[in-house]
């Protein structure tokens, strides 16, 4: 596509058709994601490079709200988690546990 011959004017345009599609693309692919899950369902993630694992407590517009298994809540993009199986949850709560005490900073 040849936009040099677009005005300033065209350009603006075309940039605020560009920026409402790319929303509707978002917004799409998180409504795909959130169709897999399910309130009260378990779930993990990896924000940071250590494992979490908690319960799905609310669905916003964009993003799915986690209770994590300590007093914290996270709002994560629902494409960043995975459902958990009942004998996953134990082995992914092992992992973390083993990861916390290796790093102290945490």
């Amino acid at each position: 596509m040849n936009i040099d011959h677009l005005s300033e004017e065209e350009l603006i345009h075309l940039n605020r058709l560009v920026v409402e599609r790319l929303k509707v693309l978002e917004q799409m692919r998180a409504l795909q994601s959130m169709v897999k899950l399910h309130l009260g369902q378990r779930v993990c993630f990896d924000p940071d490079g250590r494992m979490r694992t908690g319960t799905i407590v609310k669905f916003n517009h964009k993003t799915v709200v986690v209770r994590i298994d300590d007093p914290h809540q996270w709002k994560v993009a629902p494409h960043y988690l995975k459902p958990l199986e009942e004998g996953e949850a134990t082995q992914v709560h092992h992992v973390t546990t083993i990861s916390s005490h290796q790093n102290p900073k945490r």
